[in-house]
């Protein structure tokens, strides 16, 4: 699948009852089942996250958090971790993924952080806001599927909703 296949920019509904916000934001989709080491280190890093909301968890932002970067008609979106998160999860809960991870961890660093995953679409969305700080990106935990797809299976309680804030804050 491509990225376009896997991130959109789209309107979430509000995610508490009587909350009548809805905002544009980017969803990703993370593929549980994939060989892919970065999308298998974020989906072990999404169990870190704080479940506010029922099905809906927020993560740290040095546990797992985003940053976006614009060029011309493209947005990109990273997902990092701290070095210290990494190397304390791999180590300790999934040592299967040391030597296919590696070259994550072996890479250089983005903004002192460990690039998991980047994602690229073409969109005229941008992120930032008056005030400076970026948006969160929702990240949706379900095998391959379509953006309508996703959101089905948050409804019926089949798949997680994770909000990850921008790399950077808070630390």
């Amino acid at each position: 699948m491509g990225d376009a296949e896997q991130m959109w920019i789209t309107v979430v509904p509000a995610l508490e009852d009587g909350e009548e916000d809805e905002a544009e934001l980017v969803l990703v989709g993370i593929d549980p089942s994939s060989d892919d080491p970065g999308r298998r280190v974020v989906d072990m890093l999404l169990d870190r996250g704080h479940e506010g909301e029922e099905g809906v968890f927020y993560l740290l932002p040095f546990d797992l958090g985003v940053r976006y970067e614009r060029t011309a008609d493209r947005l990109a979106v990273l997902l990092l971790t701290s070095p210290e998160v990494y190397d304390h999860m791999v180590r300790e809960y999934r040592e299967d993924l040391a030597e296919a991870a590696a070259h994550l961890r072996g890479a250089p660093l983005v903004d002192g952080g460990v690039l998991l995953l980047r994602r690229e679409i073409t969109t005229d969305f941008d992120p930032a806001t008056e005030d400076g700080n970026q948006p969160v990106v929702l990240l949706l935990r379900e095998g391959p599927a379509t953006e309508p797809d996703l959101f089905s299976a948050f409804d019926e309680g089949e798949a997680a909703l994770a909000v990850v804030g921008a790399w950077g804050e808070d630390e």
